[in-house]
């Protein structure tokens, strides 16, 4: 019986882990040419990667701007997103994309 809890609590743990990792967003693995669908908001954006050719594809990365979270460095003509997360271990990340839309 106690094998069977066991396996019960390692299964539970490995379902929790892919939640948490599946509600990571993309945007901080954009590329520039990248096409992005936002799950979320304009108040808060959940930006995830998807295929150009998909009518999902809603923005376009126009440019990525490391180390800052200044969204004026972004063209009067795209929109700005910028993210800072902060890790426990390692250096935190920012970063701005600047994205048009998709036709």
């Amino acid at each position: 019986m106690a094998v069977l809890k066991a396996i019960g609590v390692v299964v539970a743990l490995i379902v929790v882990a892919v939640a948490w990792v599946s509600s990571w967003d993309d945007a901080d693995t954009a590329k520039v040419g990248d096409c992005m669908k936002n799950n979320g908001n304009t108040i808060n954006p959940d930006l995830q990667v998807v295929d150009c050719g998909t009518a999902e594809a809603k923005f376009k990365v126009k440019e990525v701007h490391s180390d800052t979270t200044d969204m004026s460095v972004c063209p009067a003509n795209t929109t700005a997103y910028a993210e800072s997360q902060h890790r426990r271990r390692g250096s935190d990340t920012k970063f701005v994309l600047c994205l048009t839309d998709v036709k």
